[in-house]
């Protein structure tokens, strides 16, 4: 009951739960529950036949006074309670009123129950004091339990009830009286100090409880804020990210055909370091877009065995070089029929990642990437690969922070040449998709060691480790037949004219499309073998859309989207499509060989 009549006037109460008032109405509405009808008439079967028996057993007629002046007293609070009943919802600016009308009846009703040692004529006997002490003690008891929601409340009621008990045991005077006196006063003064006890207490639980309810409203509008620009934050970074590589895709595609050409040297190198700079950006661009791409679940491994020893050769061959560049030592140890069950190119990105990162931060030494099966500590069953370097190290209180997106030690310039601060986030998503655990240990200028546990294989349906570039880049395959006829549907000028001289050069014959509306014409007046979309185009439609209905209506046609999207959905919707596709900016090699498939 008392938390329906909570929950109704909080409710009612809306953005006035922030404030004291708050607490105020509920501690009214307490009061009001406790004292209604019923109980406002509850004294009546007790001050009725304690009067009868005082005016049976004396002469005078104020027994029956103090009984009338008693009803009177009820009926009126009664009354009063019952036109708040019908009143409704109380405004604010009626609670102190309101509260202040209830204060004065419970005043009235317990200086009835003071009065009674007098009217009653108790105080001239001692059996009478005696029992009519009784009475008093027990009213006061009760009824500070029922009002205890305000301290004046409590007030109100026991100090007269108990002063005129109190003041007629020291009237009648002599050791029963003083004792009565005494004992009423004890009594009086730990009700008093219990029943505020509790008043404070309820006060304080509803400061804290709506407290905590601002506190959780304010948060959840705070959440709902970082929330709403993270996901602008996401579509301009994926805005962005397309923006940029399409211009991009095209420096791409025509530094390819700047490279075929015939140049003088000076002009040749100048194209050279073009190249090597694109490379560049376009490898940036790729590893934000891994970031997305294992964000959207894009990439889901094939678990298989895999052999360490042709993992170990695999790597050695991919990082040996940039070792001896920085003149380091790169060892690889393990024993070589050891075998683990894993995703062989997702577990080559995340060895691969961590040997890159123990390279880029060692200036002397050497890196160790070792095996070993067998280990103890509950990881019977696993093989361990260690990464051990002799680097700058990594303080504690950095070791969690090297896994966050862009955060590096020990370049606060943003030296290029020390990556962009991505590889080890990638480790941390590719450790938890592969389920393997991983660790960090390292001390500032003695180096760092990465474990990484793999789940122990029996050595059967053995698979090679392979280079790849764990599935996050499309592989590159050699071409086999080109298509002759090519339609390119592309709205930026730039990305068709790149795509077709490099189709051009190798003997195709392009037809280029600004829009939909155009390739439907050309592909219907040519006979075209291949189409290569971008994504976003012109129109209500995207690339993606055209595609899939080519490949309902036109099966023979080879499809392949070219997009820059890089926006966790999308490119979830177009690797579930099934339809081929290439990220922006794209080598002129991957599209060739894309196409030759």
């Amino acid at each position: 009951m008392i938390e329906k009549l909570l929950t109704n006037i909080h409710q009612s109460m809306g953005v006035q739960a922030r404030s004291p008032l708050a607490v105020q109405r509920i501690q009214l509405a307490l009061l009001l529950q406790k004292t209604g009808p019923v109980r406002i008439l509850s004294p009546i079967p007790f001050a009725t036949p304690l009067a009868i028996l005082f005016y049976l057993n004396g002469t005078s007629l104020l027994p029956l006074v103090w009984l009338g002046l008693f009803y009177i007293v009820v009926f009126t609070s009664y009354v009063q309670r019952r036109k708040l009943e019908a009143h409704g919802p109380l405004q604010d600016h009626e609670l102190p009123r309101i509260l202040q009308g209830r204060v004065r009846d419970i005043f009235l009703l317990g200086a009835m129950w003071g009065a009674a040692p007098w009217l009653l004529h108790a105080h001239r006997n001692v059996d009478p004091l005696i029992l009519i002490s009784v009475f008093i003690m027990g009213a006061i008891s009760l009824g500070s339990a029922i009002v205890s929601t305000h301290r004046q409340t409590i007030a109100a009621f026991s100090i007269p009830a108990a002063a005129g008990m109190i003041s007629a045991c020291l009237w009648h005077g002599g050791l029963v009286g003083s004792v009565l006196a005494f004992c009423m006063t004890l009594f009086l003064v730990m009700t008093l100090k219990w029943t505020f006890q509790q008043a404070d207490l309820l006060e304080q639980s509803l400061t804290v409880r709506f407290e905590k309810e601002d506190l959780a409203r304010r948060l959840a509008q705070q959440v709902e804020l970082v929330e709403n620009a993270n996901r602008e934050k996401s579509r301009f970074l994926a805005s962005a990210s397309h923006d940029l590589r399409q211009p991009l895709h095209a420096i791409s595609l025509f530094t390819s055909v700047l490279e075929r050409s015939r140049l003088d040297p000076d002009s040749a190198q100048t194209v050279t370091r073009l190249s090597h700079s694109v490379r560049m950006l376009n490898q940036s661009l790729d590893t934000m877009l891994d970031i997305s791409r294992l964000d959207a679940g894009a990439v889901q491994p094939t678990l298989e065995p895999v052999r360490v020893h042709e993992l170990f050769l695999s790597l050695h061959h991919m990082f040996s070089g940039s070792a001896q560049e920085r003149d380091l030592q790169l060892r690889f140890r393990a024993p070589g029929d050891l075998v683990v069950v894993s995703d062989v190119q997702l577990l080559t990105r995340l060895l691969g990642n961590l040997i890159d990162n123990a390279i880029k931060y060692t200036r002397t030494g050497g890196v160790l990437v070792a095996a070993r099966a067998g280990v103890p500590a509950g990881r019977a069953g696993w093989v361990r690969f260690e990464v051990v370097d002799t680097g700058i190290g990594i303080a504690t209180e950095h070791q969690q922070r090297v896994f966050d997106e862009f955060y590096q030690l020990a370049n606060p310039q943003r030296d290029r040449a020390s990556g962009l601060g991505i590889g080890l986030s990638i480790v941390k998503r590719l450790s938890s998709l592969l389920e393997h655990p991983m660790a960090l240990s390292s001390m500032p200028s003695r180096g760092t060691r990465f474990r990484v546990w793999v789940k122990q294989a029996d050595g059967r349906r053995l698979h090679p480790a392979s280079p790849a570039d764990a599935g996050l880049v499309p592989p590159v395959h050699a071409a086999n037949s080109l298509p002759r006829h090519v339609l390119v549907i592309d709205d930026e000028p730039a990305s068709r004219e790149a795509m077709a001289l490099v189709l051009c050069a190798r003997g195709c014959t392009v037809y280029p499309a600004g829009d939909l509306a155009q390739a439907q014409h050309l592909l219907q007046r040519h006979p075209i073998d291949a189409v290569v979309s971008d994504f976003r185009l012109p129109g209500e439609r995207n690339g993606l859309d055209y595609l899939l209905v080519l490949r309902n209506t036109s099966p023979h046609l080879r499809t392949l989207l070219v997009t820059g999207e890089t926006a966790p959905q999308r490119i979830t919707d177009i690797r579930t499509s099934g339809v081929p596709f290439l990220h922006k900016p794209v080598q002129a090699q991957q599209l060739l060989d894309a196409l030759a498939r």
